[in-house]
């Protein structure tokens, strides 16, 4: 088994670096709905969830709301609806991650691509495949949004206050 050489790539396509600058801007308003949605679940002020959630992973988020929902929801439809935004909050962040964190390389002779695994080169996603990715993530955030702050999470936190 022979490894190839890579060298660090950064792709010259303004377009390309905008798109991908644009994924990691939504993703960080997904993040932040997160933070409101542990706001809303534990009925804390702005500041106090975006303290308490400060160093908080999208995943440690999304943990945390899963928890906190149990807590305040029990089992039933408004849990399993909350439960299935998160899914795809996970599979949206494993998208983004695996352009953010991976490695942009190209090997010696061959085409530029993003290394997620070491060894895995993956083509480079083009502008229409980043734009879509973050249509989708935006789409979320406002769904989300939405649930806490007039649908069902909402509904559901206040049919269980006391």
């Amino acid at each position: 088994m022979t490894s190839k050489m890579l060298m660090f790539h950064v792709p010259q396509d303004q377009q390309l670096l905008a798109a991908l600058g644009e994924v990691t801007l939504r993703h960080e308003h997904l993040n932040h709905i997160l933070k409101m949605t542990i706001k809303s679940i534990a009925r804390l002020t702005p500041a106090e969830a975006v303290d308490a959630t400060q160093y908080d992973s999208s995943r440690t988020l999304r943990e945390r709301i899963r928890k906190l929902a149990r807590q305040k929801l029990g089992e039933g439809e408004p849990l399993l609806k909350l439960q299935a935004l998160l899914a795809r909050a996970g599979r949206l962040t494993e998208q983004r991650n695996v352009l953010t964190h991976g490695l942009w390389a190209k090997e010696l002779d061959g085409d530029p691509g993003v290394m997620g695994a070491p060894g895995e080169l993956r083509p480079l996603p083009s502008v229409d495949e980043l734009k879509s990715l973050s249509k989708e993530i935006e789409a979320l955030t406002e769904e989300l949004n939405l649930a806490r702050l007039e649908g069902f999470l909402k509904i559901a936190l206040e049919e269980k206050s006391y």
